[in-house]
């Protein structure tokens, strides 16, 4: 069973550090991507039937690996789940210090 955490991904036995992303496709396509933090292959080991890692090792040595998950997918309820989370979190935090800087620079 694959559970997927704010700042990683683990089967119980391996995990793998992650961020992630959601709906980035030009083509308009529902999808959650999963990026690997780490160097290595333990995303792949945790997720490896849509695990992809396509690097030229002589030009892409920054490229980790990734998993795009589609709506169909077993898994894709999941991660979108925590993906959805992670960017309200997120923009919750940028909206608090956003109203903390702004009222900052308009104390009178």
């Amino acid at each position: 069973m694959v559970k997927f955490n704010k700042f990683n991904v683990t089967n119980g036995t391996d995990k793998a550090k992650v961020y992630y992303s959601l709906d980035n496709r030009t083509d308009g396509r529902k999808c959650v991507t999963i990026y690997a933090k780490d160097y290595g292959h333990a995303l792949g080991r945790v997720i490896g039937d849509s695990y992809e890692n396509n690097t030229d090792t002589q030009t892409d040595y920054f490229d980790k690996g990734a998993v795009r998950l589609f709506e169909g997918h077993p898994l894709y309820a999941a991660a979108r789940a925590r993906a959805e989370q992670n960017s309200a979190e997120w923009s919750a935090k940028v909206a608090a210090k956003d109203k903390q800087r702004r009222g900052y620079f308009y104390k009178i």
